[in-house]
This record gives structure tokens, C-alpha cells and sequence, in this order.
């Protein structure tokens, strides 16, 4: 059913599961799993703000935002090494596309070619993230589960170290 075109009642039943299961998960709920992934408060809130959006399909109220929140981590936690290779190759790509594009005069002439180049290094990042996402099947939750572990460490030596100083 995944690998066709859905019929529109298919379409419906699909949104109607994906509602259900939306719906079992509370908005705190949410909220803990998104804080537990060490992304920044800013991110938290604004992706936290993304689960209250609803829209009325058919006559019944859908959380689209939950749904799409959960559709987009649960992509993030089957390719881990995609997504960090899709970041790497925009970072280095918006940089160098902002480095050609500065050049005096000859920039603003370079820029379509610098948007391609940043375009291309973007999908071979991605490319060699999907790579490594198939040679390293459940390395990426290792991963994360060692960062987390090194996250927490860090935040306990800082805790300890700068207590003192908090207090006094």
C-alpha cells in the first residue's frame, strides 16, 4: 500500500490511523520526547507549537501538526546518517556558496553557479549519509545513545564546576 498511489478512501484510512495514533500521545508527552533529543528550547517550543495545528478534513478536526511532527522523527530515527549528511552538506554548501558570492564584482556573475555547487554538495552529503545508513543498520541509535550519555556527563561536569559560582 506504500508503494502505490492511494485510492482517496485509502488516503482517508491511512490519515484516520495516523489520527488515532496522534491523538494517544498528549501535547507534554510530546514535549518530553522533543526535550529528550537535546535540541535547543527554541526548537522545542517552536516544533512543540507545530503539534497544536489542526485542521478539519471531512468534517472531523485532525492534528496534522502531531502527525507530521511524528512522521518527520520517525524518518530522522530510521536515517540518522542521512539527515546529519544532508546537514553537513548544507552548512558547507551555504558557505561556500556565500564565500563565491562575496568575491567583488565577479560574485553576483558567480552566484547561480554557487547555487549550484551548494546544491550539489548538499545531495552528496545526503547521498553519502543514505550510504551509511545501509552499511551501519542501527549504528545511528548507538549514536545518538552515546551523545545523549556524553551530553549528560558534560552537563553533570558543568553543573558541579560552575555551582559554585552560581550561588555565590
Amino acid at each position: 500500500m506504500d508503494n502505490k498511489e492511494l485510492s482517496a478512501g485509502q488516503a482517508n484510512l491511512k490519515l484516520a490511523l495516523w489520527n488515532v495514533e496522534a491523538e494517544s500521545v498528549k501535547s507534554f508527552e510530546v514535549y518530553a520526547q522533543l526535550q529528550e533529543l537535546g535540541l535547543p528550547e527554541e526548537v522545542v517550543s517552536r516544533l512543540h507549537e507545530l503539534v497544536t495545528y489542526t485542521k478539519k478534513v471531512a468534517g472531523k478536526v485532525f492534528a496534522v501538526g502531531k502527525i507530521v511532527l511524528f512522521k518527520i522523527l520517525e524518518f530522522v530515527k530510521a536515517h540518522p546518517f542521512l539527515v546529519v549528511g544532508v546537514g553537513i552538506g548544507g552548512v558547507v554548501g551555504a558557505a561556500i556558496v556565500g564565500l563565491i558570492t562575496s568575491i567583488p564584482f565577479l560574485g553576483q556573475i558567480l552566484a547561480p553557479l554557487a547555487t549550484a555547487l551548494g546544491i550539489v554538495i548538499t545531495l552528496t552529503g545526503a547521498v553519502f549519509g543514505n550510504n551509511l545508513d545501509k552499511r551501519f543498520r542501527g549504528a545511528g541509535e548507538e549514536i545518538v545513545e552515546t551523545a545523549q550519555l556524553f551530553f549528560e556527563l558534560l552537563a553533570d561536569v558543568f553543573n558541579t564546576v560552575f555551582r559554585s559560582v552560581i550561588t555565590a
